[in-house]
């Protein structure tokens, strides 16, 4: 296992791309995009394809409480667990 941090300073798109290209893979991912313009969704579809995760990656979004994730059911991800707040949530997203 590797330590340390490595900054990037590039939008999430190319972000991706620029980890794919390296060879990175995670075991967590942790999003929090600015609530309430479906930045989420983008990634995950994004995510989809990608060859950054593990086959038991875990994904967790910051999400405001009336963020919806329905569309999951379309993905080969689901929703393992979801812990909600006040105003926002944390949603464990997994793979099928």
């Amino acid at each position: 296992m590797q330590k340390g941090a490595e900054i990037l300073a590039l939008d999430v798109m190319s972000a991706l791309r620029a980890l794919e290209l390296q060879g990175k893979v995670f075991d967590i991912i942790f999003m929090d995009p600015p609530y309430n313009h479906q930045l989420e969704k983008q990634v995950l579809e994004a995510l989809r394809n990608s060859n950054i995760l593990y086959f038991n990656t875990l994904i967790i979004v910051e999400a405001s409480i009336e963020t919806k994730f329905e569309y999951l059911e379309d993905t080969k991800f689901r929703i393992y667990k979801q812990k909600e707040y006040k105003t926002n949530k944390h949603v464990f997203i997994e793979l099928i």
